[in-house]
């Protein structure tokens, strides 16, 4: 799983260039629209694979999910959340071309429905049309909270489609590897509030 390498260089990118990343996100985000298409079109195309596979969507996502587990104080956890938002958005963006490359698939029965991916994806879909600013400014504060608590079980449900439909073993304990010290810095965090 590549995934691990990607996270670092994301999370390297958000803290070199923070500032450029937020200047430049709309251009961001249309490019994101762009290369998902063309991933779902070329998705046989091996050097595709990571895009259609979703480890960079995920990628993105594991960052946008350890930043909330991290020490607020932390000038890297400072940087990681001023691009949170833009994260999740390329995030999902990329993702999408994860289901739709394998729905052929699963429509035909060679595959079975990844009903926690599926889920998961599901769950995601009004997390990622709330985090546009101009949506969101159009919700009342407490009620975009709430919703975006929804994505505890969004990740819930990605760890298990992980370990469940892992291609290798490997893969299922990179997937396990990761989560890990999320869990683990997320209810020390939690901890400390109480």
């Amino acid at each position: 799983m590549l995934s691990p390498v990607i996270i670092l260089l994301l999370i390297l990118l958000a803290y070199v260039y923070t500032a450029q990343i937020l200047k430049q996100k709309k251009i961001w985000y249309t490019v994101a629209w762009i290369v998902m298409v063309l991933v779902v079109v070329f998705k046989d195309l091996v050097f595709l694979t990571p895009l259609v596979k979703g480890y960079v969507g995920f990628a993105f996502f594991y960052v946008v999910m350890i930043t909330g587990a991290l020490d607020p104080k932390w000038t890297l956890t400072k940087r990681l959340r001023s691009v949170r938002t833009s994260y999740s958005i390329l995030g999902f963006t990329l993702l999408i071309a994860h289901p739709l490359s394998y729905s052929i698939k699963v429509l035909s029965g060679t595959i079975a429905i990844p009903w926690f991916g599926l889920g998961a994806f599901l769950v995601m879909i009004p997390l990622f049309i709330t985090s546009y600013i101009s949506i969101r400014k159009k919700m009342k504060a407490k009620t975009w909270s709430s919703l975006q608590k929804w994505a505890y079980l969004s990740y819930g449900l990605i760890l298990i489609h992980l370990i469940v439909n892992a291609s290798t073993v490997p893969n299922r304990i990179v997937a396990i590897g990761l989560f890990i010290p999320y869990i683990v810095l997320k209810l020390l965090k939690e901890l400390k509030k109480k």
